[in-house]
């Protein structure tokens, strides 16, 4: 989190630096919501309201890329640019100047949603309504008289016949061959055959700690331990502390892969292409090499519990590599990261960030292996999603039928509270798929569980 020191405000932090006179309103509200600050004792909040007061005339208002350099810089690289942050300052500082004029009857301060130009606006406008466009009413052209009763009721008809036979088409349409999941790309590469499907949702490996001290055991999440025969490892290497440690066999699904994969499996029931194959549900922990070679393999989940049976295959093919962190891919070409959010707000009107991803990999034997995943809980929401609905699929490279050599996309998913704001498509290309199931090895830098132990009580 950034530190909330002191930071030299716009224009030197006088009250008058924002006020050339030309607008004595919008001067007056300006140091009446510095005093409002000062007290509040916030620098970052101060330092970000000169900014927004001192670029309020300017004729393109700031960017979220320009608060975070210019208001939240501390030195760190590009790549972790405090953007999330810049939205979360921006959302306190507009409930308190919303706080601060709540009563005024003047004019009064506004920063809307959407939006980092700070304005005056006329408190006898709600505040939402400002600058909206006002519906005027039809023009009666000259010698038009009432409609009649009959006329109206006509038109009504003819408006609900026009409705029915429209929608009849559409649900026809629908059914047809062009909205079958067997038509799109990733899809389109399963079609045709006779094996089972095998829905693998991402899992991570949990074992016991019993701590010195005598309390009771607790369950431990370790980047180290991601199986048990890492555990069996790991007693080996440290025998003064194998005691404490007992294997227990627990795994943990979230609640938005299950969603996810029951989500992807009802689609696949519901497409004459796939209703009458074997169609399974089990964990990335289940997974064996005999599974991976007869049926064809679809991982739901977050990227970092996919698991060394499809990690170190999905590794050599793709671009892109999981951070330690595991909450941002980079693009191997170029060194981009792409971040995810990642925050836990209670206030549920904050807009969050993810990335969503989906592959697709040619088999070790014939078959076909996908990868519907995200970052985080809300990419996978919004992918599960995505990846059943045939219209938004057939974005992907226009034309492109079955999995060829394997291809891979990235998407940016915008969230608000529990609600998905729908993924625009960030990447979308080939993979390198020549030999990646001859003996996999993750590469070196690459390790998808590598993030400090976490720990569950």
């Amino acid at each position: 989190m950034p530190s909330d020191s002191p930071a030299a405000p716009p224009n030197g932090g006088r009250e008058d630096a924002v006020d050339d006179g030309s607008d004595t309103g919008f001067g007056v509200a300006v140091a009446r919501m510095r005093d409002a600050l000062e007290r509040s004792r916030s620098d970052k909040l101060l330092a970000l309201f000169d900014h927004l007061a001192a670029r309020a005339r300017d004729a393109a208002a700031p960017s979220e890329a320009q608060i975070a350099a210019e208001v939240f810089a501390d030195g760190r690289s590009a790549a972790h640019r405090p953007d999330a942050n810049v939205r979360v300052y921006v959302h306190r500082l507009r409930r308190l100047i919303e706080t601060e004029f709540a009563h005024e009857p003047g004019p009064r301060l506004h920063l809307p949603v959407g939006t980092y130009r700070l304005m005056l606006v006329d408190a006898a406008t709600p505040a939402q309504h400002q600058g909206a466009i006002t519906a005027q009413p039809p023009v009666v052209p000259p010698g038009t008289g009432p409609t009649r009763p009959w006329v109206i009721a006509l038109v009504a008809v003819l408006a609900v016949v026009a409705l029915v036979l429209g929608s009849a088409l559409v649900v026809r349409w629908q059914r047809g061959a062009g909205d079958r999941l067997d038509g799109t790309a990733p899809w389109s590469a399963l079609a045709g055959a006779s094996r089972p499907i095998t829905v693998v949702m991402g899992d991570y490996y949990f074992f016991a700690e019993t701590p010195a001290s005598g309390m009771p055991a607790r369950l431990v999440w370790d980047r180290a331990v991601p199986t048990r025969e890492d555990l069996i490892i790991f007693q080996m290497l440290n025998p003064q502390t194998a005691s404490a440690v007992t294997d227990r066999d627990q795994h943990y699904v979230t609640s938005a892969t299950m969603t996810a994969a029951a989500t992807i499996r009802a689609a696949l029931l519901r497409d004459p292409a796939f209703a009458q194959r074997p169609i399974r549900l089990i964990a990335a922990s289940q997974l064996t090499p005999d599974v991976l070679k007869v049926s064809d393999v679809v991982y739901v989940g977050q990227l970092s519990g996919i698991g060394a049976l499809l990690r170190d295959p999905l590794t050599q093919a793709s671009g892109f590599r999981l951070d330690a962190g595991l909450d941002s891919l980079v693009d191997a070409q170029g060194g981009r990261p792409y971040h995810s959010d990642g925050l836990e707000l209670r206030d549920q009107r904050i807009a969050r960030r993810d990335y969503g991803y989906l592959a697709c990999l040619p088999g070790p034997a014939g078959n076909t292996v996908l990868v519907i995943a995200a970052l985080r809980d809300p990419g996978l929401r919004e992918m599960a999603d995505l990846a059943t609905d045939t219209g938004r699929l057939r974005g992907l490279r226009r034309g492109r039928i079955g999995c060829g050599g394997g291809f891979e996309a990235l998407f940016q998913v915008r969230t608000l509270g529990n609600a998905n704001l729908g993924a625009s498509l960030v990447v979308d290309r080939p993979t390198r798929s020549q030999g990646i199931w001859d003996n996999a090895a993750p590469a070196p830098e690459y390790h998808p569980i590598a993030a400090t132990a976490a720990q569950v009580h």
